[in-house]
């Protein structure tokens, strides 16, 4: 008894997701499958009427008889004809409707996981699951629910017409029909794990896909498109490989129920055709009972189709639910979005890090620890050191990309864990390392964080002042159709430097009470940097400016700099100040001198030995 239980509720968690969307589409479902009931109770009289009829030839009787039973054809396939079209309507729809809802719900939960969670997972799994696998959820929902009611409403109906036809013949017609539930349930176990296989394997191959399309400019410079090539291949032939070992159970399994309900017509033939000859069956039953054992053929292979159907909507929304069962490491507070006291326009711009220490989601090694530190608002703070020393996990807590132990980080002295996350992160304008922009205008890229801007309305003025702070307004200008050009694939039209002060301008745009710039001046040279960062610093209503960069000039005229090494405040204080100090930073600035030097040095001899070279 307890593993009856055990099963029955390993069954109904398995099916939670469909049985979710089944309920909350139930009137669809429920008009749906009344049009199908409806189908499937007619579909028993063609072949009584088909008796009927047969037996009125047979037995001489008036023409008038026949025209009544053509008449009663008719009527049943127009009601048929109403059926269909309702069950049509209402079943697909519901899955149809389920299909967008899964999606959506994706979608959403997708957007609300923290940066760790996108740092674990590949983006071609995840484009996977949201087509191939809620497809195939909602194709349970849809075709599979309706073969499956199908098949059971036609045994309901056609066997019963059978007994009252003749329970003689009914019953040698179902013969084989004990062997039928233990090939299903054989056959069931193999299409879901064999399945299971296939999505896996489809979304490495997607995965695949997106990083070779990503990454087609890498290849072609290498020269690799062969070897990626064969590398698809090879994985495209895994992939048929897999599919055709879930195609040896799944296409024979139609085929076999089949089988086992032809030989109840083979009984019935020569059974029954015994019996029309020596009049113990009249002509018409005969002909009736062929064409019922025809109609119960079509019932198994439903029922071969609804289960591999169902097989695979299990295997693929056990997938969905694994991403549905993730929680994101950075939780929305309780205290609701209006309830909030602080607005954009009276934020202050203040961070302090108090004894801060991080270590990404998943691991283990400690990345910043004990930082301490006071950064008051307009105040420019620049963060230098080695590749590793930290500066970008550091400022990746203050817009909550990762999370921040409570406590250890406060904006405007409120600890960050209290804001509510749309609200902090619009404060903060943020630019990554990670330059990406749409395959929109430039327009929309730049006004891509004011939420209540409209493309449509033609108010390029915020747009335009924010491009001129970033010094890129004549860049955009001398693009086709200025700031209404469309960019290419992540602004492939553009150049590193154009592209980094386009996110800087998006950044600027929203007037954040706190700029952060993670490197965000590395593809700018140094005279166009100068200028934006006099820009950033003369403009009115000038908000705190939190900088990470490697290169000297960017953070020279800084109110305050801070050097970070393995993961610790190690010097703090003006550039003057930190080059007296002969430390750590003065290392710094020395190493990049003697390289610029090099640089120039290489750079002059380059050409001198050109111009010698054309002189002679």
């Amino acid at each position: 008894m307890s593993s009856l239980v055990f099963a029955w509720r390993k069954f109904l968690d398995r099916n939670s997701l469909l049985r979710h969307y089944l309920w909350k589409y139930r009137k669809f479902v429920v008009i749906g499958l009344g049009s199908l009931l409806m189908v499937d109770v007619l579909e028993v009289l063609p072949p009584f009427i088909l008796k009927k009829s047969i037996d009125a030839l047979t037995e001489g009787q008036p023409l008038r008889r026949l025209a009544q039973m053509a008449f009663a054809y008719f009527g049943v396939s127009l009601l048929q004809g109403v059926g269909r079209y309702g069950w049509r309507m209402y079943l697909i729809r519901a899955s149809m409707f389920s299909g967008r809802d899964i999606r959506q719900r994706y979608t959403e939960h997708l957007f609300g996981l923290s940066a760790s969670f996108f740092d674990r997972r590949r983006i071609g799994d995840l484009m996977s699951l949201a087509t191939n696998d809620v497809e195939a959820v909602r194709m349970a929902m849809g075709a599979g629910l309706l073969t499956l009611a199908d098949a059971f409403f036609y045994f309901l109906t056609v066997p019963i017409a059978m007994y009252l036809l003749s329970p003689k013949l009914t019953l040698l017609a179902f013969v084989p029909l004990p062997f039928i539930p233990w090939f299903v349930m054989r056959n069931q176990q193999a299409v879901h794990s064999r399945f299971e296989k296939v999505q896996n394997f489809f979304s490495k191959l997607a995965a695949m896909a997106q990083e070779n399309l990503n990454g087609i400019r890498v290849i072609k410079a290498f020269a690799r498109e062969d070897a990626q090539i064969r590398r698809f291949r090879a994985a495209g032939e895994e992939f048929v490989g897999l599919n055709m070992h879930l195609a040896r159970v799944q296409t024979a399994f139609g085929p076999i129920l089949d089988f086992t309900m032809s030989m109840g017509l083979v009984l019935l033939l020569f059974i029954g055709g015994r019996g029309v000859i020596d009049g113990a069956v009249t002509l018409g039953t005969f002909v009736a009972f062929q064409r019922y054992i025809q109609k119960m053929v079509w019932p198994m292979t439903a029922l071969g189709m609804a289960l591999a159907m169902h097989q695979r909507a299990i295997a693929s929304s056990g997938r969905i639910k694994e991403i549905f069962s993730v929680q994101s490491d950075v939780p929305q507070p309780k205290i609701a979005q209006g309830e909030f006291t602080q607005t954009l326009g009276g934020a202050r711009g203040k961070v302090e890090f108090r004894k801060l220490s991080f270590s990404f989601p998943g691991t283990q090694e400690i990345v910043l620890s004990d930082v301490d530190l006071t950064i008051e608002p307009g105040e420019r703070v620049a963060f230098v050191g080695t590749i590793g020393a930290g500066k970008s996990a550091l400022l990746s807590l203050l817009p909550r990309l990762y999370p921040a132990k409570r406590g250890m980080l406060w904006v405007d002295g409120i600890d960050v864990n209290d804001w509510p996350i749309e609200e902090l992160r619009r404060q903060v304008g943020y630019v990554g390392q990670e330059v990406f922009l749409f395959s929109e205008t430039v327009t929309e890229n730049i006004a891509f964080g004011l939420h209540n801007w409209m493309a449509e309305s033609g108010q390029l003025a915020p747009i335009e002042e924010a491009t001129r702070l970033a010094a890129v307004h004549e860049d955009v200008l001398n693009l086709v159709e200025g700031y209404h050009t469309r960019l290419g694939e992540r602004g492939v039209n553009l150049s590193g430097g154009q592209k980094q002060r386009v996110t800087i301008a998006r950044a600027l745009i929203k007037q954040p009470a706190i700029l952060v710039l993670d490197d965000a001046l590395s593809s700018v040279d140094v005279q166009t940097e100068e200028k934006i960062l006099k820009s950033l610093r003369s403009r009115v209503g000038r908000n705190t400016e939190i900088i990470a960069a490697h290169r000297i000039s960017t953070v020279r005229d800084a109110d305050r700099i801070v050097v970070l090494q393995e993961g610790r405040v190690f010097e703090s204080g003006v550039h003057a100040k930190l080059m007296r100090a002969n430390g750590t930073y003065r290392k710094f600035y020395d190493e990049q001198r003697l390289k610029e030097d090099l640089d120039q040095f290489i750079q002059k001899y380059e050409e001198k030995k050109q111009s010698s070279g054309d002189f002679a």
